[in-house]
């Protein structure tokens, strides 16, 4: 498999005040990949056709969403996990933690070991993009 990516330059101030610039590798995305590709190549390597992948998907989306607003984390073998995560403002006491103070933070994914593990082994080239120049 084949992966690309640019490098972007950073300014940081050190501990003795100076400016240094830092470069970082930055991912290249190749595109979206929406449902209805997902479909499709899913239906090929199964005896589903699109239309029922696309209603699983669609299905899945609606229980994945009412499952987070319950409580539980979703676990899905060989791809990961997505669970809720809460933020609010800080209180003085724990009395003052009320349910009105907590919001919803992120919806978090934690990849499975075995699609983390299907990563290694990807070939990286630096991607020769072309700058805008104003």
């Amino acid at each position: 498999m084949r992966r690309y990516y640019s490098v972007s330059a950073k300014k940081f101030i050190d501990k003795d005040g100076q400016e240094v610039v830092k470069y970082y590798p930055n991912a290249v995305y190749a595109g979206h990949f929406s449902s209805e590709d997902m479909a499709k190549d899913i239906s090929q390597s199964t005896s589903l056709s699109e239309p029922d992948v696309l209603s699983a998907l669609k299905a899945f989306s609606i229980v994945l969403e009412t499952r987070l607003k319950l409580g539980y984390n979703i676990k899905l073998d060989g791809i990961g996990t997505f669970s809720l995560s809460v933020t609010g403002e800080p209180c003085d006491s724990e009395k003052e933690c009320k349910p009105n103070k907590v919001k919803v933070g992120k919806i978090t994914f934690r990849a499975d070991s075995k699609l983390r593990k299907g990563m290694i082994g990807i070939k990286f080239y630096k991607a020769n993009l072309k700058r805008n120049k104003r």
